[in-house]
């Protein structure tokens, strides 16, 4: 009968009787070679105690199973649905013991809070009633929609490719278009853990706005209950331009990325995180950085640097490689050109206290090039500008110590200004040789004079003999007080002429050898005193510790000033020095072993 024009009243009539249902359709198909097989076209079911709650469709197509189905559960081998619209409660509307073991829906719209699709494909193995929303299945969940909005996010051209099975959700594919850009992806998920295998975002242009808010605050609320182990990560052509920071054209790919509660962790078993990354335009004031190319690994315990070069505000480069490891960073190229540094007072200190957590600092290979650094330190300013320096093979710190331990290092400026004091195109170039360090030669070129020397400190002997010979010229006299913080108040300038040897091992070892002369030329003198005070009391405080203001200058005559220095003991040959009709003799002697000494001050 069913095959006859009696088919549909025979279905409506039969699905009225034994059903909680009503049955509406414009057609009913059946075929006797497929005695267990239904198509009905425009199928309206409808509960009879609420007839609000129905579900429609343009097309159903179902299979029985029919030993299932005596058993008392109704089981159905295939469902084929088209147009159909279902609402958040759909499976309030179907049988409780309905199971499916293919269902296939093409069409199909669906309304619920937090999910919205229309005219969309799905297709779903071993589905049964329950109510967890959408029911339960096992196996494949074929999903795609030309557009679905989540939680209030839009998505177009929406494909799934996924399957579930006992309690693991295997993610085959995922890819849409969203306001953020170009997604797909893959993806295992089991209980709270997601291991992602691959994950692209490409041709996005992310900005400030209701829909970027909405999607962090969506993170925010879902990361905290998640672990994510992201195995493969890329962007491609991705913009933004956030409130702190400007990207453009970046393409980045990461792999091994943990995030626990919705923050970055390390991978577990010191597995390396690769990064790689280039960008056209990264701005984080102060910084302005073009054309940046990174290739990084990080470990709990390392992070090597294969590869990172960028230009920075139009006019500088930067290039490193190296590895920083505990307490050891080894750096294998560092190049800097074109650059204008600028520290701070904190970034200075800052930077020193990362400094001196590390243990060894090596250099295979620097060279910078016209780059001007200024600190701006109120107590000791540093400016200098066009330097030039080349570096290989350089240990710059050794067992927590600071020194260059090994290597040779040129370094040249077009100027300086070293707390103060102007200088002119400094050149130094320094070498480890068999563990001597060689400083040959440091030379310095000031607005009225020049300055040149030499100086070696054997870094193998534990008692570290070393030497120093100094020759200047009409240098200023400011040198001893800016430079070294001596209690010298004296400004002007003098010729000079120093040999000095000596062990450098501890201050003890230091103040039992220094050997050696010092011969200067005062050629124009002038006390810093207050002019009050007594000649004969400013010379005789010339070596104060502490020393008044300077409120004064007095233009003095000096005659040549000769130092002579045996195993510790210092002695000052008689100095004459006139001013205006008075003349003094200055002399003194000094032992840094005992620490004890005098100036004497005669008049003549």
């Amino acid at each position: 009968m069913l095959s006859t024009d009696y088919g549909l009243p025979l279905a409506t009539s039969t699905v009225d009787k034994i059903t909680p249902y009503r049955l509406q359709a414009e057609k009913l198909e059946y075929d006797v070679l497929s005695p267990f097989s239904l198509t009905i076209t425009s199928p309206l079911l409808t509960e009879k105690d609420n007839d609000a709650n129905s579900l429609s469709a343009e097309y159903l197509s179902l299979n029985l199973s029919l030993f299932d189905t005596l058993f008392g559960t109704l089981s159905l081998n295939n469902v084929v649905v088209r147009g159909a619209s279902l609402s958040e409660d759909v499976q309030n509307h179907l049988p409780d013991s309905l199971f499916i073991k293919h269902l296939a829906m093409d069409g199909v719209s669906y309304q619920g809070k937090f999910l919205r699709f229309g005219n969309a494909d799905i297709q779903l193995s071993d589905w049964k009633n329950s109510e967890k929303p959408w029911g339960e299945w096992q196996g494949e969940f074929l999903f795609s929609a030309p557009r679905a909005d989540i939680d209030g996010q839009p998505l177009t051209n929406l494909l799934l490719d996924s399957e579930f099975i006992g309690d693991k959700w295997e993610v085959w594919g995922l890819s849409f278009n969203s306001p953020f850009g170009n997604m797909t992806g893959s993806a295992t998920q089991e209980n709270a853990r997601w291991t992602v295998h691959q994950l692209t975002l490409s041709d996005a242009r992310i900005e400030p706005s209701d829909s970027l808010d909405r999607l962090m605050n969506q993170w925010a609320s879902v990361s905290t209950t998640l672990d994510i182990a992201l195995r493969r990560f890329d962007l491609l052509d991705v913009s933004a331009s956030l409130p702190g920071l400007t990207v453009e054209h970046l393409n980045l790919s990461a792999q091994s990325v943990y995030l626990k509660n919705g923050e970055l962790v390390w991978a577990p078993r010191d597995i390396r995180s690769l990064l790689s990354f280039n960008a056209s335009l990264i701005h984080r004031a102060p910084w302005v950085l073009t054309d940046v190319l990174a290739d990084i690994a990080l470990s709990p315990s390392m992070i090597d640097v294969s590869a990172f070069s960028t230009k920075i505000n139009d006019e500088g480069f930067v290039s490193v490689s190296g590895k920083l490891d505990s307490g050891t960073l080894a750096l294998r190229n560092l190049t800097l050109s074109g650059l204008d540094i600028d520290m701070s007072s904190d970034m200075l200190a800052t930077a020193q206290g990362q400094w001196s957590l590390l243990d060894t600092i090596t250099v295979e290979e620097v060279s910078v090039r016209h780059t001007g650094i200024t600190v701006a330190n109120p107590e000791f300013p540093l400016l200098i500008a066009g330097l030039n320096m080349d570096g290989e093979q350089l240990t710059l710190r050794q067992e927590g110590l600071n020194g260059m331990w090994q290597g040779t290092l040129t370094a040249s400026a077009a100027a300086a200004s070293i707390n103060r004091i102007p200088v002119s195109s400094p050149y130094a170039a320094m070498c480890v040789e068999n563990g001597v360090w060689r400083i040959d030669p440091l030379n310095l070129s000031f607005q009225t004079g020049q300055l040149e020397a030499r100086a070696t400190i054997n870094l193998t002997n534990p008692s570290h003999p070393w030497t120093l010979s100094v020759a200047g010229l009409s240098i200023p006299t400011d040198i001893y007080r800016q430079w070294l913080m001596a209690s010298l108040p004296l400004s002007g300038e003098h010729d000079i002429d120093i040999s000095l040897s000596g062990l450098g091992a501890d201050k003890d070892s230091f103040a039992y050898s220094l050997t050696g002369t010092l011969s200067a030329q005062p050629q124009r003198t002038l006390l810093l005193a207050p002019a009050e005070q007594p000649l004969a009391q400013s010379l005789t405080g010339l070596f104060s510790a502490s020393q008044p203001p300077m409120t004064d200058a007095s233009l003095l005559a000096v005659g040549d000033i000769k130092v002579n220095a045996d195993r510790g003991r210092i002695s000052l040959q008689p100095v004459t020095i006139r001013q205006e009709e008075r003349q003094f003799s200055l002399s003194g002697q000094w032992d840094l072993v005992t620490g004890e000494g005098n100036l004497g001050l005669d008049k003549r």
